[in-house]
């Protein structure tokens, strides 16, 4: 299974939410990715760390209840 950052790779920071999803889906992220990435909030994106940092937070709180 591919990894999410697998599909960001010619993403160009800074970016918006909906520029990291569109860019996922045209390099053919599946519905698991894609939802995964309509998680993170709406607002600019400097570089993937700062995405994967986004991700590993929400997924904290998901699993903290």
């Amino acid at each position: 299974m591919r990894n999410y950052q697998d599909f960001l790779t010619d993403v160009e920071y800074p970016c918006r939410r909906d520029e990291i999803l569109r860019r996922a889906a045209a390099n053919g992220a599946g519905d698991n990715v894609l939802g995964r990435l309509s998680t993170l909030p709406e607002r600019d994106y400097d570089c993937l760390d700062t995405v994967h940092s986004e991700l590993s937070e929400e997924f904290g709180r998901e699993n903290r209840g």
